[in-house]
């Protein structure tokens, strides 16, 4: 009976012991996660991608897509300009604004990568990546260069990552949002494209300047041709296409070389809202340029200057 005793006395310490162990491992391992899960916090804490972007007055770009050739973003008297090569005329507007909003507060996820050999694996490497700089006078107040990353890590169609390391450092971040299509784009992308804008209810005339040339005014709700009216249905379906209208194809060698062979003038009550002007080239193709666009001469086809700019006399009648 005292044996039974004896075995029952031990065991019940050995189980106090075993349970005591095993609440120690359980306390390690949990103090463990905890460690390291405030670690990697620690990490991205410590890393502020966040830019006050107030005052800025330029944005340099080395987007990986054109070889890194340098597009220069540059506030002058409260207007951007875009410069690249040769090119210095207007952004998109309200592109440089956008971007530089983005900036203020860059949303990192996790840190991927603390070794330099891995660089070129997110493309935020020197030749790579695409960087970004961002200036107030001569004095840079962000440098990084942003990835898309490997395959199934991000991407531009992928699950909402890019990838981002300060220059200088060499650590990788993975980021939320689609950044590396943001500013990894080409020159022409930043340009603006815009031919016209027009609210047709402005517009009381519309004067043709060429050959053949001819107006039409718009009186009351009708719209004439001379002395006969036209159907106004026609003018309403032409000033709905070209309200707003843009051109792709830049023609940035051109020299003009005076007077246009065509110009097509739409009229308020009381001025010019815009003035599109086309000169004929060889080959049948033509180049355009409008009033609210002087920076930029856009080439278009022979079918799209006479189907959709410019119109003949009996067009209005059908």
């Amino acid at each position: 009976m005292n044996n039974l005793r004896q075995t029952r006395n031990a065991m019940t310490k050995l189980n106090k012991r075993l349970a005591t162990i095993l609440g120690g491992l359980v306390g390690l391992y949990i103090l463990t996660i905890a460690f390291h899960a405030a670690r990697r916090e620690s990490n991205i804490q410590t890393v502020t991608f966040h830019v006050d972007t107030t005052g800025a007055t330029e944005i340099d770009l080395y987007p990986h897509i054109d070889g890194r050739r340098e597009i220069k973003l540059v506030r002058h008297s409260g207007q951007w300009r875009l410069k690249s090569g040769t090119i210095d005329v207007a952004p998109i507007v309200g592109s440089a604004e956008n971007l530089l909003n983005t900036l203020v507060n860059i949303a990192v996820q996790r840190l991927v990568s603390r070794r330099k050999d891995e660089w070129d694996k997110y493309q935020v490497g020197d030749t790579s990546g695409t960087r970004i700089v961002v200036y107030k006078g001569t004095h840079p107040i962000a440098d990084y260069y942003i990835g898309n990353g490997p395959s199934g890590e991000g991407g531009f169609y992928g699950s909402g990552l890019s990838f981002i390391r300060q220059n200088g450092h060499n650590e990788v971040y993975a980021i939320d949002g689609y950044w590396h299509g943001m500013v990894d784009k080409l020159p022409a992308d930043w340009r603006d494209k815009t031919v016209l804008r027009l609210n047709s209810a402005d517009v009381s005339g519309i004067s043709f300047q060429g050959n053949p040339g001819f107006v039409l005014s718009k009186r009351d709700s009708s719209w004439w041709l001379a002395q006969s009216r036209v159907r106004t249905d026609s003018v309403n379906r032409y000033l709905t296409r070209l309200q707003s209208y843009n051109l792709n194809q830049f023609a940035d060698n051109f020299n003009s070389p005076g007077s246009p062979d065509r110009s097509i003038i739409f009229n308020g009550a009381s001025s010019p809202l815009a003035t599109v002007k086309a000169w004929k080239q060889s080959g049948g193709s033509w180049v355009v340029n409008s009033s609210q666009n002087g920076d930029s001469y856009f080439t278009v086809s022979d079918s799209v200057m006479n189907g959709e700019l410019w119109c003949k006399p009996d067009a209005w009648a059908r």
